[in-house]
């Protein structure tokens, strides 16, 4: 409550408030031991009455904290005590902080208003009000005390308190027998709270989580927050399901020198043994970690010969997917999990201004089997890449890639493959610049270990290949009187030179340069005067010469804007070989400033190319539709998905929030269709659940989960 300020912040502050006060009005000034003016005390009249200054007309009270207007003032300066009558306004900075007829102010080295008591954290808008006060030098006691974020006058919500207590060091207040009223009406009664009236975090305990369902009875969950420095803070939120069991998850903290974030989450949740019967779950306990840290500059320094390094960690490892509906939402979201494989990355990077290292860790989940010992990882992969550089002549360079790979899992085959890459490329600007081309002779060596391949035929792989790279591309820019437009057009050939191929190489390794491959590119965008974006469009087509299937997919994408509010999306894989749509991805979006209308559709067939990196797998085939419109004093939301192929919903919600500055309320209905892992494999749960929420900001909010 109390900022020190400089002189220079004090006669700055007088000055912008009322300047024609400060030129002309007799002044005292009161003065601490160190000679530091506490307050300055102006009027247009002042009298002395014994150990009483009396100040009349545009009193003027100014302090390192508050500059302080009144009619009429009454300085007693044997009890260090200031009242102020009549029109009081006092002001923090350049804002209104206390509006009242009369007010009583303690003066010593802590500047203190009593009588009436009022108190408000600027950030947050939590004010305390009281009739009076009592300071002793760091805590105030309270008498008749309310406590609220909404406005002064008739607030939303209030809590009143007969007692209270303030502590201006750590910023805490307490109150006995509190009741939480709304407008006038009490509708909770508390025997004692206690909670952080300021911005500063505390130690203390979070909002509950309180649920009712009918699989997991009686849901109750306390966070716990505990922060002892300012550099790092944890949550730990033990919970209980009375028909279900009980468990907990801790949320732990760091920011480090770079104010990068080290988050870790981890927990376990164990069924009761009735619980397990009656579902006949794989796993009665569910447990996980979760980790999340990325920092630039870790080891290296700007004079090193790696001038900068990077690390990045995303690692999610939990027994199954029931670990996520037991544990706060976040711990879902921040998880890299798409439908149901969740992966986790470990990578770090050395680079100067001529190589590059990486070091990169891949492991996948699939959250729907009961075992993944014969899911292929990548633990891990070392790669080295000289950058690119000229040699010899001009527009002739070279580059040099060197990679390991370690593939790895408990059941079936293991291999370690080596990866060389050498290529020479010439480059030449053709028809004044309207054109590139290039030609890139490419030397190119892989080695295959395997490793528990008993039983698979699968040898040694041994592959060398020198082969060559052609490219032509072309980029122009044109502008128009009602638009602008860019094309860029390019084509690629590889054409096989001299190879050498021994051993096995399964479907899962690529060779580049052991068959003739031509891809055709395309890409346009226009835009409007202003250089925004009107519309894009690519497409991309692969052949492949030497391969039963010639053709490889053709993908087609276009994105149009219109009018600002409309956005517009096709994305189309098309398999050539099966005459058939592989992939498609539809959007339809609306925007303004108070409504959101989302559609989108989404196929993938069995058949489909595979790409994990990307997260391309598996079958689909769904619709979305959503909107959600802001009123006034409400905002209304639902949306919905459907899988038209089985048949059902996968999920539907619809709901509504009102909020303003210090209250808010929701409520939603939601019904969901999520996988549960089973002693006979993955099976899916019917979901459906009522949320209600209430927010008295920033002092108290709840969640409360009805399921059916």
């Amino acid at each position: 409550m109390f900022l020190k300020k400089s002189a220079c912040s004090i006669a700055l502050t007088a000055i912008l408030i009322a300047p024609s006060i400060m030129s002309a009005k007799p002044s005292i000034k009161h003065f601490n031991k160190n000679q530091e003016v506490v307050f300055e005390f102006l009027a247009d009249d002042v009298e002395y009455d014994k150990a009483q200054i009396i100040g009349k007309g545009n009193v003027t009270i100014i302090n390192l904290d508050y500059f302080v207007t009144a009619n009429r003032a009454i300085y007693d300066t044997q009890t260090g005590e200031i009242t102020l009558i009549d029109n009081v306004n006092a002001y923090k900075g350049n804002s209104l902080y206390l509006k009242a007829q009369k007010v009583k102010i303690k003066v010593q080295e802590d500047y203190s208003f009593l009588e009436p008591f009022y108190l408000q954290e600027l950030q947050s808008g939590l004010w305390v009000n009281s009739k009076t006060a009592e300071f002793d030098g760091s805590v105030y006691q309270l008498e008749d005390t309310t406590v609220s974020a909404c406005r002064v006058h008739n607030p939303i919500w209030k809590i009143q308190a007969a007692q209270a207590e303030y502590d201006v060091n750590k910023e805490w207040l307490k109150v006995w027998h509190p009741r939480l009223c709304v407008y006038d009406t009490p509708i909770l009664y508390f025997p004692y709270l206690s909670f952080s009236a300021g911005y500063k975090r505390k130690s203390g305990l979070l909002y509950p989580i309180i649920g009712n369902s009918r699989d997991d009875g009686f849901i109750y969950s306390q966070p716990i927050f505990i922060a002892p420095n300012n550099w790092w803070d944890m949550t730990f939120s033990p919970q209980i399901r009375t028909r279900r069991g009980a468990g907990f998850y801790n949320e732990f903290r760091v920011i480090d020198d770079k104010n990068q974030i080290f988050w870790l989450n981890f927990g376990v949740f164990r069924n009761t043994n009735s619980y397990q019967d009656t579902y006949n779950l794989e796993n009665q306990e569910h447990y996980g970690i979760q980790l999340e840290y990325s920092r630039k500059d870790l080891l290296t320094k700007s004079h090193n010969y790696f001038r900068e390094d990077g690390l990045y960690t995303d690692i999610s490892q939990i027994s199954d997917i029931d670990y996520f509906k037991t544990q706060a939402e976040q711990a879902r979201e921040r998880a890299d999990l798409q439908g149901s494989l969740l992966t986790s990355r470990l990578n770090y990077f050395l680079k100067s201004d001529n190589d590059y290292v990486g070091f990169y860790g891949r492991y996948y989940s699939d959250l729907e089997k009961t075992s993944n010992a014969e899911t292929l990882q990548t633990l891990p992969e070392i790669q080295y890449h000289r950058q690119i550089d000229s040699i010899l002549v001009d527009n002739f360079y070279y580059s040099f890639d060197y990679g390991v790979k370690n593939y790895t899992r408990p059941i079936g085959y293991r291999a370690i493959q080596q990866e060389a890459k050498l290529p020479f490329i010439y480059t030449q600007s053709l028809l004044d610049d309207y054109a590139n081309v290039s030609i890139s002779p490419v030397f190119y060596g892989t080695m295959i270990d395997y490793n528990n391949a008993s039983g698979l035929n699968l040898e040694n792989g041994r592959y060398f290949s020198q082969h060559y790279v052609f490219n032509a591309d072309t980029d122009l820019v044109k502008k128009y009187n009602n638009f602008g437009h860019t094309l860029n057009l390019g084509m690629q050939y590889t054409f096989p030179g001299v190879d050498n191929k021994k051993g096995s190489f399964t479907d899962f390794f690529e060779l580049p340069g052991d068959r003739q491959e031509f891809l055709l590119s395309g890409s346009q965008y226009f835009y409007d005067l202003d250089n925004v974006l009107l519309l894009s469009h690519k497409i991309n087509q692969a052949f492949y010469f030497e391969d039963s299937n010639r053709t490889g997919e053709l993908h087609n994408e276009i994105q149009y804007f219109y009018n600002h509010h409309w956005r517009f999306l096709s994305s189309i894989f098309y398999s050539h070989s099966r005459n058939r749509i592989s992939e498609a991805t539809h959007q339809a979006e609306y925007k303004e400033d108070f409504l959101v209308a989302t559609f989108s559709h989404f196929i993938r067939e069995k058949f489909a190319r595979n790409d994990l990196v990307k997260g391309r797998f598996g079958e689909a085939n769904y619709i979305n539709a959503g909107f959600k419109r802001d009123f006034e004093d409400f905002v209304l939301y639902a949306n919905v998905g459907y899988d038209y192929k089985e048949k059902y919903f996968k999920t539907w919600q619809v709901g509504i929030d009102t909020e303003i500055r210090c209250f808010a309320f929701g409520i939603k209905y939601v019904s969901t269709i999520h996988p549960v892992l089973t002693t006979r494999g993955a099976e899916a749960r019917d979901d459906r659940y009522v949320l209600l929420t209430v927010k008295f900001i920033p002092l108290l909010s709840s969640d409360i989960k009805l399921s059916r």
